[in-house]
């Protein structure tokens, strides 16, 4: 490989891995008075207003859910006057959006008897789309919440709102949080493809050898797949085109009897299994075995009266005790056929 290719190779892995890494959007909160710089907007429509619209996080109601203590943007029932009904907005900046890009957030509802309700909107030019809504009259702490773009024809500018809504301060309304908003991007196609060429460009590729060279493309084929997922609710990835459920987790296996036990074919020695041993022992434990034929136990019809069954060994169980010269008890136990002591 001449030193051009591999500078070729690297400028693509590069630039590939700097547009997968880099989110839309991060918003932490330190200092909400530099948000209209950056392009947030606020509306505060109660009817009719109160004394307060949105404003930093105050420690002595909680602390935020990460950084400082007041690194947050906070609301209460003061954003409309006392009786009157909350409805007060927080718009992110214009964001080109795709379908599978995800917001992410931590939102806290403080309650205390009061219903707080937050609402998350999206606005695609189209007009305004609920995307959720939570409310609570307890303490919820902080939560973190993701909410994903779907339903987009083409790409589209648009912009996340959070509007905080109550019906009647005198009844409702007390105090929410709202910390660390992002926008997590997914990578393009033409994006992915350059990574892919780049890894090419960096690696040698095998001509001689058919297995490698498979190995070769399940490895680019994986990677590619890890670029285009992304995580979704649950912790559970998103693939493109698949769709991804829980699957609850199997009882872990048992052995027969709490007991297992295996045998050296070479020695005849029994010895503890190890996990490769204890799987085949396990398998053949649940594996169907051959009926076999057994003959019938002997009736028997004594003279004076009743019925008995003449039992073979496997059918027989009995214990025997024997008092030792020390006077100790030795005591042994005859067990059915196929039982483990």
């Amino acid at each position: 490989m001449n030193l051009f290719t591999r500078l070729a190779g690297l400028l693509a892995v590069t630039a590939s891995c700097s547009a997968v890494a880099a989110p839309l959007l991060v918003e932490g909160f330190d200092d909400i008075t530099t948000l209209a710089a950056k392009g947030w907007r606020f509306d505060n429509r109660s009817s009719p207003p109160g004394g307060t619209s949105w404003f930093q996080g105050n420690p002595a109601f909680f602390p935020a859910a990460a950084g400082p203590a007041d690194s947050y943007i906070a609301a209460n029932f003061n954003n409309a006057a006392f009786g009157g009904a909350i409805d007060n907005w927080l718009y992110t900046p214009a964001l080109l959006l795709v379908n599978g890009e995800t917001l992410n957030f931590s939102l806290r509802l403080l309650g205390e008897g009061a219903l707080d309700r937050v609402e998350v909107y999206l606005d695609s030019g189209a007009g305004y789309s609920l995307l959720a809504g939570y409310e609570s009259a307890t303490d919820t702490g902080w939560q973190d919440l993701a909410l994903q773009v779907n339903g987009l024809a083409a790409p589209a500018n648009g912009r996340f709102a959070f509007r905080y809504v109550a019906d009647d301060t005198s009844l409702n309304g007390n105090y929410i949080g709202i910390d660390t908003i992002s926008v997590s991007a997914i990578p393009e196609p033409a994006t992915i493809a350059l990574m892919c060429l780049g890894a090419l460009a960096l690696g040698r590729w095998p001509r001689s050898r058919p297995r490698a060279r498979r190995n070769w493309l399940a490895a680019l084929g994986l990677s590619s797949l890890a670029v285009a997922a992304h995580a979704g609710d649950h912790g559970l990835m998103q693939f493109p085109h698949v769709t991804v459920v829980a699957q609850p987790a199997a009882s872990t296996p048992v052995a027969p009897g709490g007991f297992m036990a295996y045998k050296d074919p070479l020695t005849g020695q029994l010895t503890r299994p190890d996990p490769e041993q204890a799987a085949l022992l396990r398998a053949a434990a649940r594996a169907n075995a051959p009926l076999a034929r057994q003959a019938p136990p002997q009736l028997a019809r004594p003279q004076h009266g009743g019925v008995s069954l003449m039992l073979e060994e496997r059918q027989a169980r009995y214990a025997t005790a024997r008092k030792n010269t020390d006077g100790g008890i030795d005591h042994r136990c005859q067990p059915r056929s196929g039982e483990r002591q």
